[in-house]
């Protein structure tokens, strides 16, 4: 359990945040460089490695792990102020096996599940304590800001859409983490439609950073490019 906190923490310190103010402007270009990966986001892209690891080998420890960087990195659910439109719903070309739902809670009660050793039911129960603070700081502090974080899914050969605002001149991250079954490409566009970043590889683990040059809503498109339906969380800065 120490081991994997320890790779997970170290993966995090070493990820810089910074917006290069200094790149080239020009009249067709709204966004500015924008470099590594923000603290928040790179843990909840740990967190979803660790849970995938922990399913594929049936380890609790690892799950664990996961639940507790998740219970323990502020999120907030996409809301009302995010469009979320499911594009076209396209059938499934071959059948799949069901995949979990990267929620804490899940995780814990799956991993729960993967043992009878007591000292791993002990570390199940902290984490789960730890859970029920955080949940009852948040009754209590009122709403705060931090990255959004969702899980969905997008069927074969479709897309899903979210509408989400940027602030001028910070850092505007999006990772997608899939179930790793297909492809999932991750597109934003400005409120003109034009393509302000992209991830495109052969992958379905996505990643794009910008600093628009002004505030304002950007439409972020995930696109599932298989022949079934992919179990993905996407999560904003």
């Amino acid at each position: 359990m120490k081991k994997v906190l320890f790779f997970a923490v170290v993966a995090m310190s070493a990820m810089m945040v910074s917006c290069n103010k200094q790149a080239a402007q020009t009249e067709d270009k709204e966004v500015l460089e924008a470099t590594e990966m923000s603290p928040e986001v790179a843990a909840i892209r740990v967190a979803n490695d660790l849970a995938k690891h922990g399913y594929a080998t049936e380890s609790p420890l690892a799950l664990i792990e996961a639940a507790d960087i998740l219970a323990t990195t502020p999120t907030r659910a996409f809301g009302d102020s995010t469009k979320i439109d499911e594009g076209v719903k396209n059938p499934d070309a071959a059948a799949k096996e069901a995949t979990q739902e990267i929620k804490p809670e899940q995780l814990l009660a799956d991993a729960r599940k993967l043992t009878d050793d007591a000292t791993i039911l002990a570390l199940i129960d902290q984490v789960e304590a730890k859970i029920q603070a955080e949940e009852e700081n948040k009754a209590t502090r009122g709403n705060y800001y931090g990255p959004k974080y969702g899980y969905y899914r997008v069927y074969a050969n479709s897309y899903m859409t979210f509408d989400e605002a940027f602030t001028a001149s910070q850092l505007a991250e999006v990772v997608v983490s899939g179930d790793r079954t297909t492809d999932l490409d991750l597109y934003v566009y400005d409120e003109n439609g034009n393509l302000i970043a992209s991830d495109t590889d052969y992958s379905d683990q996505c990643y794009v950073s910008f600093c628009p040059r002004w505030s304002g809503w950007f439409r972020i498109k995930v696109l599932n490019r298989g022949s079934v339906y992919n179990d993905y969380s996407i999560a904003t800065n």
